[in-house]
């Protein structure tokens, strides 16, 4: 007979979840962050199951945009399998209630996909799993099931290479942020945006990372298709994950010389 959890991860499997693990709520309770999907957690919550979903499509870099950016926009094609599965665990367990969310959740995602046992938490506050090192999404679905679990928080090796190459020093930001800023720029953060070569996110820390070398890639099929090597000026941005920002911001940054 199987188990709970076997029940569980063979329901997530057959919606297209590979990677999955589970960690109490109680401790997330006290962590919860501010967002208008707060109010859909069960009352009662007990646990969350923490889904991770791969996004390196290659292992050489795309040429200016991150890696999350090459793909086609995660929320609705990872949004859909997670609710095709919280779906399915209600099929199943009739009396409980199971709602997911991916990215808009109020859960904080990477303390809870570790707390799970899916990964270590990076210096660079990345979640690093094992199998994908950190070029992952990570996706929950909270539920009033009470599921036994064992969690402890586990770090990374601490080399100190993501905060060596790290552009955010001088009065920069993050170099993500900086690329996602609206309104004028200043020239520190101009030279940055050409410096290191990038119009939409930054991956410089998770590069150089140990423990993203040789990590396996994505099997979701989605991201493979619709998979974009580069930003190209004046290119459809319909589905891309720099589509919320408007085209505005993408195009001021691909000016820029």
């Amino acid at each position: 007979m199987k188990s709970q959890k076997e029940i569980i991860i063979d329901i997530l499997n057959k919606s297209g979840i590979k990677d999955a693990s589970f960690c109490a709520f109680l401790p997330l309770s006290s962590m919860l962050l501010e967002c208008r999907n707060k109010s859909k957690i069960p009352e009662n919550a007990k646990t969350v199951i923490v889904c991770v979903f791969p996004y390196k499509v290659k292992q050489t870099p795309p040429k200016n945009i991150c890696r999350y950016a090459a793909v086609p926009d995660y929320h609705k094609i990872l949004g859909e399998k997670l609710d095709n599965a919280a779906n399915e665990l209600k099929k199943y367990y009739v009396n409980q209630n199971f709602e997911s969310f991916i990215d808009n959740s109020p859960i904080p995602e990477v303390y809870a996909a570790a707390l799970a046992g899916l990964g270590v938490i990076g210096d660079n506050g990345l979640l690093i799993t094992e199998k994908y090192g950190s070029f992952v999404f990570i996706g929950e679905i909270v539920t009033d099931l009470y599921i036994e679990c064992e969690g402890e928080i586990k770090e990374c090796l601490h080399c100190g290479k993501c905060k060596t190459v790290c552009p955010k020093k001088d009065g920069i930001d993050c170099l993500s942020k900086v690329t996602q800023k609206k309104g004028d720029l200043t020239n520190a953060e101009i030279s940055a945006i050409i410096d290191n070569n990038t119009v939409w996110g930054c991956d410089i820390c998770a590069e150089i990372c140990p423990l993203n070398i040789d990590r396996e890639l994505t099997y979701i099929k989605e991201f493979s298709v619709g998979y974009r090597d580069e930003y190209i000026l004046g290119e459809d941005i319909k589905d891309r994950a720099f589509e919320w920002r408007g085209e505005k911001v993408i195009k001021r940054n691909a000016l820029l010389k």
